[in-house]
């Protein structure tokens, strides 16, 4: 989907209504002609706003749309905020791409977009995959940090990493945990990263808080990864009886 500009508090009003109605998120970008970062970070909202087609994502120029400025508290160009129902639920300052990730992906729904990689990355990324499959663990992590480096903002390399960290000769928990968490800060509605979470916890002793995360996992997931979360989650449990 393509971002909206909002010309007139008259076409504000509607795209929120139409939101409400059709139960989306509006992912709104208030920013400002002279403003450099908000020029920056323009592309990065243009690209979320394809890959998350089941959002809706506004923008508007403060200067010229100064009443919808003022009614939501502007002050800062840029300001990203969402709004659920008419609300706004959450709200980003500063042209900080992780952070609008974040932004999106804690409210876009259950699906959160997953952002291209560069074909540097992506081929990384492959060599890593294809290290996994052949038990090369040491190999696969050596990819997939490479892969990293390059797209910090990919959870789903994160999950990876976190996964191939419990398989190694000498596995590293604590590594595991750590890649966990950092894509589920990054997607915070990502089953597969409490999943990844849970599993790590698990090995670390922490059994309480693994089925709190394969709990997040079964709740948010779907498919074979719900099925898999429950699995695990039946077997930690098990462990606390």
């Amino acid at each position: 989907m393509s971002v909206i500009e909002v010309h007139s508090v008259s076409d504000w009003n509607n795209a929120l209504r139409s939101a409400t109605t059709a139960g989306q998120t509006v992912i709104v970008d208030a920013y400002a002609t002279w403003c450099g970062p908000c020029k920056a970070i323009a592309p990065v909202f243009d690209q979320l706003a394809k890959q998350a087609d089941w959002v809706k994502f506004v923008r508007f120029d403060v200067d010229k749309l100064g009443p919808i400025a003022q009614k939501y508290k502007v002050t800062a160009m840029p300001t990203f905020f969402a709004i659920q129902a008419g609300k706004v639920v959450d709200t980003l300052k500063g042209a900080d791409p992780a952070a609008l990730n974040r932004l999106v992906y804690a409210h876009a729904g259950p699906n959160p977009p997953i952002p291209p990689l560069s074909a540097e990355a992506e081929a990384a990324k492959e060599e890593g995959n294809a290290a996994f499959k052949k038990g090369d663990f040491e190999a696969a992590k050596k990819a997939y940090t490479k892969a990293i480096e390059l797209a910090p903002n990919s959870f789903v390399l994160l999950g990876n990493r976190s996964l191939t960290a419990l398989k190694l000769s000498s596995p590293d928990y604590s590594s595991a945990l750590s890649d966990a968490d950092a894509a589920i800060l990054l997607a915070p509605k990502w089953a597969k990263g409490y999943v990844r979470r849970g599993e790590a916890l698990e090995r670390l002793g922490r059994t309480q808080e693994a089925v709190k995360a394969f709990e997040d996992a079964v709740r948010l997931g779907s498919g074979t990864v719900k099925t898999e979360a429950s699995q695990k989650l039946e077997k930690a449990r098990a462990k606390l009886a």
